[in-house]
């Protein structure tokens, strides 16, 4: 599998290296091949996505291969937990290149009582939590291509893209009596950054409906990260109001990673639909 991905990786660079250098193509002997591919002479575009997720987010903690937590965290603990939160993604387009930042920001606090598996005596603990989790890289759109034969046949675009993954997840752990007292403290940082790679495609049913698909793949053992897997998928409906471009949107995206450092392992996913708003200027 790690070999098929680097294989992947290294088509999709040459891929979009190809067409930003014109390299391959009939004007390859020109001397401005990257004018011509527009990119000079193409405006700067921005796209500005507001949304909400709300996943599913089941973990597990392995030690040796064996099971030592297991964190059924769902949607209904989140939105208890929940302080403040967030779903950010800007695209800037200069002609068919694409640079992209996707944000997911979570803080949190969750209690829970409970007896001590050795007093029995009702304890509390309370968990504090920050996360962030960016995706972030450059794309090269491809397209379009018409899926029929008349004009105003819907038509789809292809975006081989390269970027990264982080992952910061800041904790704070506090068990005590649930008078206050005989109060433990425990806390630390779980964070990574690892190189991805991905393919997004936006077919155009119409004037007004589009559609939007993006996997990523990343790990390859860089920061001790096994693998990474996103998919993204929505539809939107788009429409003018005081001569902005406006999107309403609703989706799904699954989310997986695994990191092994030394004998611990932690796998993560989190899944769910989104809905949101988005401007193009």
């Amino acid at each position: 599998m790690k070999k098929l991905m680097t294989s992947v990786l290294v088509v999709t660079v040459a891929v979009i290296l190809s067409f930003v250098l014109g390299i391959g193509s009939p004007a390859a002997a020109a001397p401005a091949t990257v004018d011509e591919a527009g990119i000079l002479s193409a405006p700067w575009k921005f796209h500005v996505n507001l949304s909400g997720w709300v996943p599913d987010a089941p973990a597990e903690i392995r030690v040796d291969g064996k099971k030592v937590v297991d964190v059924p965290e769902n949607v209904h603990t989140i939105l208890d937990s929940l302080q403040r939160a967030g779903m950010f993604e800007l695209e800037v387009h200069k002609g068919p290149l694409i640079f992209f930042a996707n944000n997911v920001y979570y803080k949190g606090k969750y209690d829970k009582n409970f007896k001590g598996p050795v007093t029995g005596l009702p304890k509390e603990y309370t968990l504090q939590e920050e996360v962030w989790v960016i995706k972030y890289g450059a794309g090269y759109e491809l397209g379009p291509w018409n899926l029929g034969k008349s004009d105003d046949s819907p038509t789809w675009n292809l975006i081989p893209w390269v970027g990264a993954f982080y992952f910061h997840d800041s904790w704070k752990l506090k068990i005590e009596d649930r008078d206050g007292s005989n109060a433990d403290k425990v806390n630390g940082t779980y964070k990574f950054n690892t190189p991805m790679v991905g393919l997004g495609a936006r077919p155009k049913l119409s004037e007004r409906w589009y559609l939007n698909l993006s996997y990523g793949y990343g790990g390859w053992d860089v920061d001790h990260v096994e693998y990474v897997h996103d998919f993204i998928g929505n539809v939107s409906y788009r429409f003018n109001m005081w001569n902005v471009s406006y999107k309403v949107f609703a989706g799904y995206r699954y989310l997986h990673f695994e990191r092994k450092e030394q004998k611990k392992e932690i796998d993560l996913k989190a899944y769910g639909p989104f809905f949101g708003i988005g401007w193009e200027f």
